[in-house]
């Protein structure tokens, strides 16, 4: 399986109709292109930093179009070229990646919250180091029962080029779950904490991340 990860930014001054009609096409890329089985697409929420959308793809083969290719095909073109008049998309970011640590443990959430943490590792980190840091994320599951899927995995350059380096995606039942049993877990701030933080020496993840969560009406994460 390949997925894609995308935040989308806005142009400035898209109407509320030509968001609409956007939001349906990216929806139902997965019906009007033969190379993507899966699509879904999220308005960030207030508190998300980077972007105004999540878009989740999967794709149908293990030999994916590029993103530019993807992004020109006849559905979606409109809406990300900039000398198109129904142009919405100021910039994408996207990653690529072959899921790797994953759980699911509720395949049916419906109405749920979906939060995407993308992140650099610092290129100078020892192997050994990073690999300690990955365990340790996909050991915050065991401590905050409110994520009810979950998936951790390397980005790939060869599929798209990024600086980021790692994707840490949850699935909630409800908003607070992120924003009050796993932010303020103590295992989040007294042990994960430290990864992250500039004043710790065991800190790996460079400053920049972007932190983003939308409502999502079923799983992501339980794509197969």
């Amino acid at each position: 399986m390949i997925r894609q990860v995308a935040l989308l930014t806005l142009r400035a001054g898209c109407t509320p109709a030509r968001l609409r009609a956007f939001e349906a096409a990216l929806d139902a890329a997965d019906r009007e292109l033969g190379a993507v089985s899966h699509s879904q697409l999220g308005r960030h929420l207030a508190g998300s930093l980077c972007g105004d959308y999540t878009w989740d793809v999967r794709f149908a083969g293990a030999n994916p179009p590029t993103l530019e290719a993807l992004l020109a095909s006849a559905p979606l073109a409109g809406w990300f070229d900039p000398q198109s008049a129904d142009c919405v998309v100021a910039d994408t970011d996207a990653v690529r990646f072959a899921p790797q640590g994953r759980e699911i443990q509720a395949p049916a959430l419906a109405k749920g919250i979906k939060r995407t943490l993308l992140l650099r590792v610092a290129p100078t980190t020892p192997p050994e180091i990073c690999e300690r840091f990955e365990r340790d994320i996909q050991r915050m599951p065991g401590y905050v029962a409110e994520i009810r899927n979950w998936a951790f995995s390397r980005t790939d350059s060869a599929l798209h080029a990024t600086d980021w380096t790692h994707v840490w995606e949850q699935e909630y039942d409800a908003l607070d779950g992120l924003q009050g049993a796993y932010m303020l877990s103590p295992f989040h701030w007294g042990y994960i904490d430290g990864w992250f933080d500039p004043e710790f020496p065991q800190r790996v993840v460079e400053d920049r991340f972007a932190h983003v969560f939308c409502g999502t009406p079923s799983s992501v994460l339980a794509w197969e």
